[in-house]
């Protein structure tokens, strides 16, 4: 059988092959972008659940700020490909909608021409063909337009090429072996390319486009995909910066104190910088960070600065899998003071408030802001050296909506099980309650706040009920050069060595309705809501049963604020045992089939009882109601 090629020369199948190809393509990274501009922290915290106002925002970071968004959502490659992406499909939805379609060639039924039913005899084939030409030939029909008579001859030619088939050996041996009255035909394979582009002129270049498609361009893809995968860990740092950390926390001495200096020193030496701030000493990096924190903030600041939280978390997590809990909380803290751009001072709470004067916070013996809020309007201005009004009450503001977190309850619980048992898969469940400094007192919790619905899903997922929780809002962070979602971040110590024992947990997810709660209302406990951290086991709880020691603390990525440092002990014990319940069935007696059955298996059986045996026997023995003629009859 011959083979040859169709090529789409009317335009009818490569504009739509190339629409599928740019669809999938083109549509799934505008999802992303659209998920990711809808779910970004701007867009997802709620002003109500705890969002504190920006309005202190220094120029030189607005710019840094504006500059750098315009940049990111106009000038990005990915923007420049959807664009490039849209104009495409745009363009071939329009090639296709304008482009006429042609029929393909029928297939060829000559029963269904002629109207038929297969095994029609050949004197039914000659009648039905003699009524249908007379109908559709030619000569016989008149007044009549070129179209339609172009039409009825087709019709007419068909008519007679299926009554061939169907009458003569030859053409009928051919249908029915080849499916066509012509006998075998040629093999078409479909090429979605126009004709020009394979056999053209143009055909050399198509050919060196595949050249360079295959032999460079995807092991190129592949090749910077393998080496941006090897170049950046999952924390988003460099490998050579993780092993550079790394490094530096084996070659730690036991002696050496840690404190935010020390972590400046670890993270200015990132190989990030050689990229981002080229010809940058390590020493200069870190002057740059001074300055950031003492507010004097340029351009070169700013960029700096702005990878710091990637470079912490990066080294959280490498100090974390060593074990090493005070580099691992110093890091944090240090986080913190960039945030906030706060230099390392004993009163940390009070500078990171808005229009505050560190001269004036120096003087004063007041540290926390929980004390601050204990005091008179005129002192609080004092203390924060604020002489404007309305900037003392954007700082008053501010400081309201920093939340503290209070210990209600804290445990190891295991789904299902109402003790922690060996060998299971716990985990840390600590209820919190949300309180703004301005909150004094004691609150009234209900019981019943501080239940968890066992249901199906939550006993499969414990975690669950803890995303189930409004997310958090946007960090007051005016100095900082991008905005960030707020969020905790969770250590468990083991208490024997002072050592970390799980991966730290970041948590993002808290309500802080509290925060706008009155003083009375807040004490009086009906509105209060209690929220939810979950810290799950990676490790299975021990063997042996007994009393281990934890501590779990949580600390906050953004505000300097108390802490959570709590013990929580985990007492892991056998499963208490199911109490055998007592029926009270009675011993079968040795005449029942029970009793049979109990004897043969050797067990004990009831013996039969006297009086119920005789009162049977009686029964059985009542001849009163015989019939006494009945022998006199048979005789």
């Amino acid at each position: 059988m011959n083979s040859s090629y169709e090529y789409d020369g009317a335009s009818q199948i490569w504009p739509a092959f190339a629409l599928s190809i740019a669809t999938v393509t083109v549509v799934p990274v505008t999802a992303h972008a659209i998920y990711k501009t809808f779910a970004s922290p701007e867009n997802t915290a709620d002003a109500s659940n705890g969002q504190i106002p920006q309005k202190s925002i220094p120029k030189d970071v607005r710019i840094y700020k504006t500059h750098k968004k315009r940049r990111s959502s106009l000038f990005s490659k990915k923007t420049a490909f959807l664009l490039i992406g849209w104009i495409l499909i745009a363009y071939l939805i329009y090639v296709i909608r304008t482009t006429e379609t042609i029929t393909v060639g029928q297939s060829f039924d000559p029963y269904e021409l002629l109207g038929i039913e297969y095994g029609a005899s050949d004197k039914d084939i000659k009648s039905v063909y003699k009524k249908l030409s007379i109908k559709f030939h030619p000569d016989k029909i008149r007044n009549k337009s070129e179209e339609e008579m172009l039409e009825i001859e087709q019709k007419f030619v068909l008519i007679t090429k299926a009554y061939k088939a169907l009458t003569d050996d030859v053409i009928k041996e051919n249908y029915e072996k080849y499916g066509n009255p012509d006998g075998p035909q040629t093999t078409t394979h479909g090429i979605a390319l126009p004709k020009w582009l394979v056999e053209g002129a143009s055909s050399p270049l198509l050919i060196v486009a595949y050249i360079l498609l295959i032999c460079f361009v995807l092991p190129l893809l592949i090749s910077n995909a393998w080496n941006n995968s090897k170049k950046i860990t999952k924390k988003g740092i460099y490998s050579t910066t993780a092993t550079l950390f790394t490094e530096r926390l084996l070659n730690q001495k036991n002696t050496e104190i840690i404190t935010p200096s020390v972590i400046m020193s670890f993270i200015a030496q990132a190989d990030e910088y050689k990229t981002l701030l080229p010809g940058k000493t390590p020493e200069q990096i870190i002057s740059l960070y001074k300055a950031y924190l003492n507010r004097d903030i340029t351009t070169d600041c700013l960029t700096a600065v702005s990878i710091v939280p990637t470079l912490i978390n990066g080294l959280v997590d490498i100090a974390a899998t060593f074990r090493n809990t005070d580099m691992s909380l110093v890091a944090t803290t240090t986080l913190k003071h960039f945030i906030q751009a706060v230099p390392e001072a004993q009163k940390p709470e009070l500078l990171q408030l808005p229009h505050v004067d560190p001269s004036a916070i120096a003087k004063s013996k007041i540290v926390k802001l929980g004390k601050l809020f204990t005091l008179p309007r005129d002192e609080i201005k004092s203390v924060l050296g604020i002489q404007d009004d309305a900037k003392l009450e954007e700082a008053i503001s501010v400081g309201s909506q920093i939340p503290r977190l209070d210990v209600v309850h804290a445990e190891f619980k295991v789904p299902g099980d109402t003790v922690v048992t060996p060998q299971s898969q716990a985990h840390i469940s600590i209820k919190v309650l949300v309180r703004s400094p301005k909150h004094h007192g004691v609150a009234k919790i209900e019981a019943s706040k501080l239940k968890e619905e066992e249901t199906h899903e939550n006993l499969s997922d414990p975690i669950r009920v803890m995303f189930e929780q409004p997310q958090l809002p946007i960090a007051h962070a005016p100095y900082f050069p991008e905005e960030r979602q707020s969020g905790y971040i969770a250590f468990v110590v083991l208490q024997k060595d002072g050592k970390i024992c799980e991966s730290p947990v970041i948590i993002k997810n808290l309500s802080l309705e509290n925060l706008a709660l009155e003083e009375s209302e807040f004490k009086d406990g009906t509105k209060l809501q209690v929220g939810t951290f979950k810290i799950p086991l990676t490790q299975p709880t021990p063997k042996e049963t007994g009393h281990f020691q934890f501590r779990v603390i949580i600390k906050s990525l953004d505000y300097f604020t108390t802490d959570i440092d709590v013990p929580v002990n985990m007492h892991v014990q056998n499963p208490p045992k199911v109490e055998e319940v007592d029926y009270d069935i009675p011993t079968p007696k040795e005449d029942s089939i029970a009793g049979a059955m109990a004897g043969l298996r050797g067990e004990d059986v009831g013996a039969i009882d006297s009086d119920e045996d005789d009162s049977e026997f009686e029964e059985d023995e009542d001849f009163t109601d015989i019939d006494s003629d009945t022998d006199a009859e048979q005789d």
